[in-house]
């Protein structure tokens, strides 16, 4: 029987290998995976929700072992009702958990709870989404980073398959609160040094650090998208950089630590 000292070496040093801001297409492999492994799950994703036109929406999708058909049916259909969404209107110091008591809801979720809940809407997100698509055992948590955007990591076994136990859901508090801690101590980009930006040129690399597309920049700050271009190639000089992932990085790794 391992101890619980060796157990939480073994959670530790899997949480050191652990970086959200790795670039996209290596999130799955470096975060996915070894969460996955650790907890005995057979699919996962990683959903990134932020705000667009004054709506949340998501910003991106990675997901392990999950058809890219579930990814289309979700963006076009059933994002809406996600629960995800709420968080972004909701203050929390601490990951965010699925309440057990309360289906569709939050486990440290402050904001106003209707009488009713919202277990209607969970019940068809759950009926429609969810259970066609074989997600059926359930663990998973969010975390929110320095721009405020959710992050929700979720991880699932198929019908047959045992409930997540206690000490899978152990596992997944101690991943959840290193990657809170991870994401959001985060400086936000004009606290990066060596970094001389204007404040215009500040607002569209949080913009963009944010997951927004040209156009949507351009829109949340009432400029033209050829005007939010001529920033970024200005914000990439000064960074030394040439992709979006690149300034992503730069910023906030580059960032002071408290």
């Amino acid at each position: 029987m391992v101890s619980a000292a060796a157990e939480l070496e073994r959670v530790a040093e899997l949480c050191e290998r652990l970086d959200l801001s790795a670039d996209e297409g290596s999130l799955a492999d470096e975060v996915l995976v070894p969460i996955a492994d650790l907890l005995g799950a057979e699919t996962a994703s990683l959903r990134c929700f932020g705000v667009a036109h004054g709506e949340p929406v998501p910003l991106r999708i990675v997901s392990l072992e999950i058809p890219h058909g579930v990814k289309e049916a979700y963006l076009d259909r059933y994002f809406t009702l996600d629960p995800i969404r709420r968080l972004l209107a909701v203050r929390f110091d601490a990951p965010q958990f699925a309440d057990p008591r309360r289906r569709g809801a939050w486990s440290r979720e402050r904001a106003h709870v209707p009488a009713g809940g919202y277990a209607q809407e969970f019940r068809r997100y759950r009926r429609e989404f969810l259970l066609p698509n074989r997600f059926y055992r359930h663990l998973g948590f969010c975390v929110r980073d320095s721009a405020r955007r959710v992050l929700a990591l979720d991880f699932h076994r198929c019908q047959g398959a045992r409930d997540f136990g206690p000490l899978e859901h152990a596992r997944a508090h101690v991943v959840a609160a290193y990657l809170h801690a991870q994401v959001g101590s985060q400086r936000p980009v004009a606290a990066s040094p060596g970094v001389a930006l204007s404040r215009r040129e500040t607002q569209v690399a949080e913009a963009v650090a944010s997951g927004l597309s040209n156009k949507h920049v351009a829109e949340r700050l009432g400029i033209s998208v050829r005007t939010v271009e001529n920033h970024l190639r200005s914000i990439f000089a000064k960074c030394g950089v040439t992709t979006r992932t690149q300034l992503v990085a730069k910023l906030y790794r580059d960032a002071p630590r408290s």
